[in-house]
């Protein structure tokens, strides 16, 4: 039994695989895997860590990889879904707008204007 969250160095390794493969589906059995520990002890311990659940985790990391993108001007919003993870352009923008305040269209235009 792990007291207080995840070891470090299994944090560590789940924390590297989510950012090197934000753009693809993430499911929790293989970011349990990465950590080499049951789905549902997995997901308990990295809430512990990390302050939220895998899933929410991972779609913030997906909402900062897109507020990137949309900064430099010659990318696309659409190009931001896609590189960000998101399958479906209508769920990235109604979940940017949640975690941002403003819809993914409105913040590009903010940042390049």
């Amino acid at each position: 039994m792990y007291r207080g969250g995840l070891p470090g160095y299994r944090l560590k390794r789940v924390l590297d695989y989510i950012a090197v493969n934000l753009a693809e589906d993430l499911s929790l059995s293989e970011l349990a895997a990465q950590a080499g520990l049951s789905p549902h002890y997995f997901a308990e311990l990295f809430r512990q860590s990390m302050g939220c659940a895998p899933h929410r985790y991972v779609l913030l990391q997906r909402i900062e990889r897109s507020k990137q993108t949309l900064g430099d001007p010659r990318r696309t919003v659409l190009e931001a879904c896609v590189e960000s993870g998101f399958k479906n352009p209508t769920h990235f923008a109604r979940m940017f707008r949640r975690f941002v305040g403003v819809t993914p269209s409105r913040f590009k235009f903010d940042r390049t204007a």
